[in-house]
């Protein structure tokens, strides 16, 4: 896939970095324990990060900051974002780490020790059980264990729930995000329901959807017919917004095609340079090989070589 398309992480960072959403996450996928002794009002996103450079090469964070009911300390909620397209079956040891990364970076603050609650997000197709650090010690005797860090982490495994279970939560712009994560790499099943995210996504807060009309796109096409059956204010915004976005992925691929050209400097250089301009707009996965030719003034035939091209190379 295209650098230039949204990644997973990227798209869930824009969702949960709303309070509201937020909020309704939590209240739907905690541990009624957990979040029954929580002070939601108070639930406020901490800047920075508890990952380690180490760290940071597998995992990226979200810190949450939540005081508790009673008033006697807060809760730092972090969410542990995994969108490898296949399991990690160390993620424990990487979870272990960030919990202590997280009280050593606590510690370097002269901050008093604050509970950390990793929750881990999981949304492939594989099928991926719950695992603890023991877990990975294969007939490990229960004497050694004691010397074994101790510690459990919230699973919100998308791909156990089906998708009635998903719609059943309060929040629609939320319900819309999960089912498109869910079904991120069926590419008919999000042609195929595309209206009913679109619509289910128009009532969240408006500075979100552009970016789910964005990933959505990124997913699967997103056919007239589609469009041409929602309400006209939805349609006029995914569509400008859709335009937006295509207008920018064509001048990134020119410029980048021009540049090598002019580098190039002979007619054979420009060749080159028509060449990478081809390659680029393949790449951003949004423009059929008609509208490749169009827009890079080739003949279609032209594209077909590149796209064989970069085909083999695969």
């Amino acid at each position: 896939m295209s650098e230039n398309l949204p990644s997973h992480d990227d798209f869930i960072r824009n969702i949960l970095s709303n309070k509201e959403i937020a909020v309704d996450y939590f209240k739907s996928y905690l541990p009624d324990f957990v979040k029954d002794r929580l002070d939601f009002s108070e639930l406020a996103q901490l800047p920075g990060t508890y990952l380690s450079d180490e760290l940071k090469k597998t995992m990226s964070d979200m810190i949450y900051s939540c005081r508790l009911k009673d008033g006697k300390g807060s809760v730092k909620v972090s969410l542990l974002i995994e969108h490898k397209s296949h399991p990690n079956k160390y993620t424990p040891v990487q979870i272990g780490g960030y919990i202590f990364s997280a009280l050593q970076k606590q510690i370097q603050n002269k901050e008093p020790l604050s509970l950390v609650i990793p929750v881990l997000l999981y949304h492939g197709k594989v099928k991926w059980p719950y695992r603890t650090l023991a877990n990975l010690f294969e007939d490990i005797d229960k004497e050694w264990e004691q010397f074994l860090p101790g510690f459990e982490y919230i699973y919100n495994d998308l791909s156990r729930l089906s998708d009635s279970e998903i719609e059943a939560l309060n929040n629609k712009f939320l319900v819309a995000s999960f089912l498109a994560l869910k079904h991120s790499q069926e590419k008919e099943w999000i042609e195929r329901n595309a209206a009913g995210l679109l619509l289910l996504a128009s009532k969240g807060p408006k500075g979100l959807t552009k970016g789910f009309i964005i990933y959505l796109y990124s997913r699967g096409r997103l056919e007239e017919k589609v469009l041409n059956s929602l309400p006209n204010p939805i349609k006029k915004d995914v569509m400008n917004t859709l335009d937006i976005y295509i207008e920018k992925g064509r001048k990134e691929g020119f410029e980048k095609g021009i540049e090598k050209g002019r580098i190039e400097g002979t007619e054979k250089g420009i060749e080159k340079g028509k060449e990478q301009i081809v390659h680029n707009l393949i790449n951003t996965g949004k423009f059929r090989v008609s509208e490749i030719a169009n827009l890079a003034g080739v003949p279609e035939a032209f594209v077909k070589k590149v796209r064989s091209s970069m085909n083999k190379k695969n």
